[in-house]
């Protein structure tokens, strides 16, 4: 009798970036990363460690293993130390320099070609298996979703280095995308990357400015769904039903580190029920009713005549407040069936 042996799975290699402060985001982001696998791929996190504790480390990587047995792939995470050195070559923001620690990526990870990067505000439902570009085509250096500034030239400090074309160029966020490690190595990335930051001084430009800038015209784009981020209107597509989704908690507050605004209370409110589902021991927070409710409600009459586009947007949030679409139920049936827990 003939023994017939599977094909081994290929392995789907995602980066994060937290500290202690960011250690409630990074768990929920990776644990339903992997509660929304297909099957198909391995999941390897590789966690740029900003000061994680040891502890919540291990919880979170016998967490991932136990989603992913019952999603019937592997799941494994590896923490990553960080030259301090060449850290301290990066700017600070908001007191830390984790933010911009992903300039480094091509260089600290010479053994892999690309990357799904990830970042510890998302909650995934849609999933990351589909955040690269066509299968074969090695032309692009980075793909994802289009950022609210859609063109480079909403958000580039280098602006006098661009012709007229490039600066028309799309513009992607950063918080879910994929990197071509190899292409960027060879293109010099990272050396290129913290030269061009620090000449622009103390200058309030993100990573994702660099990454943009140096990769203007070798970015592929992809559907929004895989990188849904809140604002003002966002909670539209929540208010129709729509979870298929990757939600991006850009901004402030966190979830985990304050209370929701009328634009992002539904979103949070997913959030708080996710980490319930997957910590049954925390129970779900229901927050206060958003401080800027009475705000809200007066600009959605006042922009009925001065921009009726942005009062449809105020309209939606208020909307969300009532769960029009049952997100709640559904995704309280998605945790259930997909992890089991």
């Amino acid at each position: 009798m003939t023994n017939i042996t599977s094909e081994p799975r290929p392995t789907l290699y995602i980066v994060s970036n937290a500290d202690a402060r960011f250690l409630p985001g990074l768990e929920l982001a990776v644990a339903s990363a992997v509660a929304a696998a297909s099957g198909k791929v391995d999941y390897h996190f590789l966690v740029l460690d900003g000061g994680l504790p040891q502890k919540g480390l291990e919880s979170l990587t016998e967490s991932i293993a136990v989603i992913a047995s019952k999603r019937g792939v592997k799941a494994s995470l590896e923490p990553l130390k960080i030259d301090q050195n060449r850290l301290l070559a990066l700017p600070e923001r908001r007191g830390s320099r984790m933010h911009y620690a992903k300039l480094l990526l091509p260089e600290i990870l010479p053994h892999l070609d690309a990357v799904t990067y990830l970042d510890a505000d998302v909650l995934c439902f849609k999933g990351l298996e589909n955040v690269n570009p066509p299968a074969g085509d090695f032309q692009w250096l980075l793909a994802g979703a289009l950022d609210f500034f859609d063109r480079i030239e909403k958000d580039c400090p280098w602006l006098d280095e661009l012709s007229s074309a490039d600066r028309q160029l799309p513009y992607i966020n950063s918080g879910v995308m994929w990197m071509n490690l190899k292409g960027l190595r060879e293109a010099n990335f990272t050396n290129r990357a913290i030269a061009a930051r620090a000449s622009v001084g103390t200058a309030r430009h993100a990573d994702q400015a660099v990454f943009n800038f140096l990769c203007r015209g070798k970015s592929f784009i992809l559907p929004e769904a895989i990188n849904h981020r809140t604002a003002i209107g966002s909670s539209r597509l929540l208010c129709e039903g729509n979870l298929d989704m990757n939600i991006h908690y850009i901004g402030s507050p966190k979830p985990w580190l304050g209370a929701a605004k009328t634009c992002n209370w539904l979103a949070h409110l997913l959030w708080h029920q996710a980490r319930s589902a997957f910590s049954p021991h925390i129970p779900v927070n229901v927050p206060e009713m958003p401080h800027d409710l009475r705000s809200i409600r007066h600009k959605a009459l006042i922009y009925r005549i001065l921009n009726p586009n942005r009062s449809a947007h105020y309209r939606s949030d208020l909307r969300s407040l009532s769960d029009p679409g049952r997100v709640l139920s559904k995704a309280k049936s998605h945790w259930e069936t997909i992890t089991g827990l």
